[in-house]
Parts: structure tokens; sequence; C-alpha cells
């Protein structure tokens, strides 16, 4: 079944199309493949595989995803050429690149504190670890200021470092660096340097994270693709994935669940219920997603927060948190933005923990550990907040080698 959209919003790139190709198509060796059997009467530059089928015998009709880049900018030209592949046997859906919201609220006063990481019991998980330079989480934002001392030692470089701190999924080059901030914030809470006599910890001290970088004030549905692929490629186990939007992707939803690992997302920033007004990818029923609400120091949803007692699973703190900025600073900033990597962070922690634990076991763990709050009850599907000590209190039970 095709599923009709609606393009009034023009809330997408020009001149590409996402096409996801049934997994049974296989494109030889000739390079006129995609134009002989995919691409005939559609004005194009060139195509992309911006995601690679893993999983060949899996449940999905969908298998390599495409990026095709259109001759025309005109919008219009996108909206044709989508109508024109949707007929094709061998093309399972076709989409614009939407555009994405970053879930940022702006900056309020600066406290100088890390409400955040004391509230989610931070401080007594790291009695059982402060994390491991084994595990990488894998930051779909703006970017990272990978030159920001309080985390440049945490950058990931994948082992022969041909990639190093990330990749810009963009731009389509090695330059990840953050140009608006918002990318280095949700690090900072992620992995921020811990015990190094300067600025902040994150939750987790002692971790690699990588700069995967697909946009900028707006993010791209094509370059998000693109980077997921590129997570599952270098067995990241954890994305920290603060944006969204309203759209339904059916071949993002794809994409996320055919990554190995655990894709974190915030709720979003509308103050709306989720259940009647979803915020993609936060809301799909994938299993490896959580998606996160933020909460206030008095442990009540944030005014602009996201909520849904079926499609929000968790809340964390996301008002007011301090973290870091571009150039070496530090600052606070508000948003679900905020609140998905304290879960990213806390991930991080349970994985270095426990090797051994799937995105599952792991999702599984953090939702049954929660601190529940009356006020969140209806609200959140767990009706509670982050408990890290908690959560590893659980892992101790769900994994008996600890418990000795």
């Amino acid at each position: 079944m095709n599923l009709i959209y609606n393009y009034c919003d023009n809330n997408f790139e020009a001149g590409k199309v996402i096409v996801a190709l049934h997994k049974d198509f296989v494109c030889d060796d000739s390079p006129y493949c995609y134009t002989r059997d995919i691409l005939s009467g559609i004005s194009f530059e060139k195509t992309d595989v911006i995601f690679k089928s893993k999983k060949k015998n899996n449940k999905y009709a969908m298998g390599d995803i495409i990026l095709v880049y259109l001759k025309s900018n005109d919008k219009s030209s996108a909206i044709g050429a989508i109508g024109k592949l949707l007929s094709n046997p061998y093309v399972v859906h076709a989409e614009p690149s939407y555009l994405s919201d970053v879930h940022i609220i702006p900056d309020d006063p600066y406290f100088g504190y890390l409400w955040g990481i004391e509230k989610i019991k931070s401080p007594l998980a790291w009695n059982y670890t402060v994390g491991s330079a084994d595990i990488v989480v894998g930051v779909t934002d703006s970017g990272i200021d990978y030159n920001h001392p309080d985390i440049k030692s945490n950058m990931w470089s994948s082992p022969n470092r041909e990639y190093i701190n990330g990749w810009d999924f963009f731009y389509d080059n090695g330059n990840s660096m953050d140009r608006s901030g918002h990318g280095t914030h949700v690090a900072g809470t992620i992995g921020a340097v811990g015990n190094n006599h300067i600025g902040i910890a994150g939750v987790c001290w002692n971790v690699k994270v990588a700069s995967l970088r697909i946009g900028n004030n707006f993010f791209s549905l094509s370059a998000a693709i693109a980077a997921i692929d590129y997570a599952n490629t270098h067995n990241m186990p954890i994305l920290n994935n603060s944006w969204g939007g309203r759209y339904y992707s059916p071949i993002l939803k794809y994409a996320i669940e055919q990554y190995d690992g655990l894709f974190i997302a915030s709720s979003g920033n509308y103050g709306e219920n989720s259940d009647i007004f979803p915020v993609y990818p936060a809301c799909y029923d994938s299993d490896n997603i959580i998606s996160v609400a933020a909460t206030t120091p008095a442990d009540t949803l944030a005014a602009f927060s996201n909520y849904g007692a079926k499609s929000v699973d968790i809340a964390a703190p996301g008002t007011d948190i301090l973290s870091l900025s571009l150039h070496g600073e530090y600052s606070t900033q508000s948003g679900t933005s905020m609140a998905a990597p304290h879960v990213a962070g806390a991930a991080a922690l349970l994985k270095a923990y426990a090797p051994d634990l799937n995105a599952l076991d792991i999702k599984n763990i953090i939702l049954s550990s929660v601190t529940k709050y009356p006020q969140l009850e209806g609200k959140i599907l767990t009706g509670g907040i982050l408990n890290v000590n908690a959560m590893f209190e659980t892992a101790n039970c769900f994994a008996p080698r600890h418990c000795e």
C-alpha cells in the first residue's frame, strides 16, 4: 500500500528523493542498473546507497536504500519523481528528504551546577563504573566541537583511524565540527570527561562519543538514515537522537529497526500528547527506541515537553541543563534534546558494566528501574524519571554474574 503525503509545508530538501528498494532487487555490475530498472523517465544527476541492508531474511519488504539527486531543484520535481517511483515494482517506498526541528528551547539563566546529574543518582551509580573507552555512543546532531578540552579525549576514532571524530553526512565529508552548539551540548551531557579538574562531568565519564553530523539548525532525513547505517557498520551500540518532526517516514522506521543498537530519541518540544499528535522518530513503535520526555528540578513535566502514556517511555532532566558549548565554553539549555542524552549516558554506563547486554536488555533495565512520581502517572509509559543507581541494582538481578 502506498502512502499519500501532504507536501504543502515544503519542509524537505529540494533535489533529493529517498528510495527504499525491494529486498529481492539486485543491482548487477552494470553502472546503469538503477537507470534501467528504477529511474527510467526520471531526470537525475547521481545516486548514492545510503543504507545497506544487512538482514536479507528480515520480515520487511525493504532492502537497500538509495538517495537520488535530481537535476532540478524545484520541489515539485521531487514530488513528481516520487509519484513515478511508487509505481515501480522494485520500489517499496519513496519519499522526500524531510527536514526535522532540533528539540531545544532558548537558553535559560546560567546556574552553574549539574542538577540533572544529581537528580538521576549518577554519583551513587559511579560506584559501579564510570564507563569504558570500549563503548561508543553515536550522536546524530549538528556535530560536536571535538576540540573542546572537556570532551576531546573522549572523542571516537575508527580502529584504523580512517575516521577521526565521526563524519558529516549532510555535506558528506570528514569534518563533523559543530557550528550551532546543539550537538556539543548534547554530547557533553553524555560523555564530558570526568575527574579532569575542568568543567563538568558527563553521565558517563569514560566513553567514546562519535560526531555524526546530519545538519545544523535543521536536520536532513537522508543524512540521518546514512548516519544510522554508519553506526551499524561501526558497531556503535547506542545512538542519541535529539531531533524529530511530524512526518511519518516508513524508510526511517525501517532503518532504525535494522539498527542493532539502542536508539534514544527526544520526545519533542510541542507540549502536546504524542499519543494524539505523534513526533517521529520518538513515536515509532520500534522495539529498540526509548522516547524521552523532559522534567524540571521539581520532578514535574516541563511545560514544553511532549508526553504520552503509550508513546513516551521515560522522563529525564531537561530544563536549565549545564553542558558544553562551542569554543571551550559552557552554557545552560532546555529541551527534550537535553533530556535524551541523560538516558544515552546511562545506557553507556550500563553497557560498560555488562557488555553482553543487548539493546533490548538495556532498554528493559532502564525502563524498569525508574523513580515513579504520581504527577507523571498517565503522562509517561513508566510514570517515572531515570534513576541510574537503581538501574545498576536492577541489572545485578538481571545479570547474575554480578550478584556474587
